[in-house]
């Protein structure tokens, strides 16, 4: 089965969210009650099992108190397809 390109990128993402939450010492509760988002949704997108849209990062940059670009302020290095 081929992996999808986009997938390392997706759970680089979680775990900045994840980063920036723990940051702000906020529960995954916390989060999930300021930005209106189910519980499970948010442990799948922490996980990099869940893609997001643009609304999703602006509610949760909301919730974070973060300017929406900061939710995509992250390192990440793309692996070569052959890797």
């Amino acid at each position: 089965m081929r992996r999808n390109r986009n997938q390392d990128y997706i759970k680089a993402f979680g775990k900045h969210l994840k980063k920036l939450r723990t940051s702000k010492e906020l529960t995954q509760e916390e989060l999930c009650y300021r930005s209106g988002l189910q519980l499970s949704h948010l442990g799948r997108i922490e996980r990099g099992e869940r893609t997001l849209t643009l609304p999703t990062i602006y509610i949760l940059a909301t919730a974070l108190e973060v300017e929406p670009k900061k939710m995509l302020d992250f390192k990440f290095k793309a692996k070569k397809e052959n890797d």
